[in-house]
């Protein structure tokens, strides 16, 4: 009896601790566009479960949380929504009018209230942007419209930011850190660096990693501290140094033949360095990842579209790594010392790319 005791102290402790970790994820969907329902664990595993009668339910044990997951309708409804799995008894419904909505757990009470908050914001930007694209897609194109429906998008992503950075001071748990991931890339240091003070109390989280991630690297190319440098060999095979260009604003273009937004990009940036290049000591860098079989289509790229600026070519990807860049176009401002300023990612309109870099170039 003596040796069987602690055997089942040790048993009583795994099974209290399994019951403690445990969670249950009660599913009830009406109208939804598929069957199936995938709960995808992103840093354990995923399942997938047939919906009877309109639900199911999820169970599972958690070893570190809360962890932010994804549960939705699989391929090709790709409806989803973003939740958290922490203990407890979590409950979502789905109907095709409201959608998602999570409850049951305090972090998921939270973090729909935060989702109903932000969604007015959000839907705003979705139809300023359908303006947008509606402008943009006319043939022929209309520059004046497409600038001002731009600006109509702009002010309206604008205001959504604004909302969210206001709901993450004012929520500096998991659910804030989870509005917060959607706009890392596009913020500056500091307040990344709030971010990173407030939600320490998530430090092993792979989330908040991330956002250190981001952190570390905005330290190092837009904190108005010295960027890296780079050397890199011009269509002719020169090597060309961003140190050559101090004493000038310098705009680092990161982009490749077949990226459409980036070709997009090149007449508003042919009309700005044509206004800016002599005014205002302004000169881009266009920095290609294209692979060496693609060198002849790069060049006869910046042919074709009239490119009137420095080109040079990273194809191992070294400088994309050292500076972030995980889409394409992405710019980076450089000021006439060689510090870092400001991170554009994402096609812009000539008027909006101007009023960015205005910023600071004046």
């Amino acid at each position: 009896m003596k040796k069987i005791l602690p055997y089942l102290l040790v048993l009583l402790v795994l099974v209290s601790c399994k019951q403690k970790n445990q969670y249950t994820i009660d599913v009830t969907a009406q109208d939804g566009p598929d069957s199936l329902i995938v709960h995808n664990n992103w840093y354990t595993s995923s399942d997938t479960l047939v919906l009877r009668d309109g639900k199911c339910t999820f169970t599972g044990v958690i070893d570190t949380f809360p962890k932010l997951v994804s549960l939705g309708f699989p391929y090709p409804a790709q409806v989803n929504t973003r939740m958290i799995l922490e203990p407890g008894h979590i409950t979502v419904s789905y109907t095709k009018e409201e959608g998602f909505r999570l409850g049951g757990t305090e972090n998921n009470l939270t973090l729909q209230k935060l989702f109903d908050e932000l969604k007015p914001y959000q839907e705003d930007i979705s139809r300023t942007w359908k303006e947008w694209g509606k402008a943009y897609a006319k043939v022929p194109r209309v520059k004046e419209e497409c600038e001002s429906t731009w600006i109509v998008q702009e002010e309206a992503k604008k205001r959504n930011l604004d909302k969210t950075r206001e709901l993450i001071r004012e929520n500096p748990n998991y659910a804030g850190l989870v509005i917060a991931l959607p706009i890392v890339r596009n913020e500056p240091v500091e307040y990344l660096k709030t971010y990173v003070d407030e939600f320490r109390a998530f430090a092993l989280d792979q989330r908040y990693q991330s956002i250190i991630k981001e952190y570390e690297i905005a330290e190092k190319t837009i904190s108005g501290k010295p960027v890296p440098g780079f050397s890199f060999p011009d269509t002719t095979g020169q090597m060309i140094s961003l140190a050559d260009f101090r004493g000038k604003w310098v705009l680092l273009d990161f982009w490749y033949v077949d990226c459409p937004w980036c070709r997009k990009l090149s007449p508003h940036l042919i009309e700005i360095y044509k206004e800016w290049n002599q005014a205002k000591k302004f000169e881009i860098i266009s920095i290609s990842v294209d692979k060496p079989k693609d060198f002849n289509r790069w060049k006869e790229a910046i042919r074709h579209d009239g490119a009137l600026w420095t080109q040079v070519n990273d194809s191992t990807k070294t400088y994309p790594d050292v500076y972030g860049i995980t889409g394409y176009p992405t710019l980076i401002l450089v000021d006439q010392q060689g510090n870092g300023v400001k991170k554009i990612i994402g096609y812009q309109e000539e008027g909006g790319l101007k009023r960015l870099l205005g910023e600071f170039i004046k």
